[in-house]
């Protein structure tokens, strides 16, 4: 792990992927809001289209989930990389050794 972990931060793969998983939160949070502002424009006043759809819940507890994911992800990659207190992480490591 100490091995993936100097890749990671040497080659600034770790920052990329951490990033890439805050603006996939973001897009997917965007993307449901624009969804659901869109149908409710176009089709807010039919029943018959909204027979057709699925619940907004069931879309939304679906878009929720997978942002909580990505933020979670991201949160714990971050963590692990970067460390609050770089000096005390590297003694662990080294006592590990």
């Amino acid at each position: 792990m100490r091995v993936i972990r100097e890749i990671l931060l040497t080659e600034y793969i770790g920052a990329i992927v951490v990033a890439v998983l805050v603006s996939d939160a973001v897009a997917a949070i965007i993307t449901t809001a624009v969804a659901q502002i869109s149908y409710y424009v176009q089709f807010g006043h039919n029943a018959i289209a909204d027979s057709h759809r699925l619940s907004t819940p069931y879309t939304t507890l679906g878009a929720l989930s997978r942002v909580a994911l990505y933020l979670g992800s991201a949160y714990l990659l971050a963590r692990w990389l970067y460390p609050r207190n770089p000096v005390r992480a590297a003694a662990e490591e080294a006592e590990k050794a």
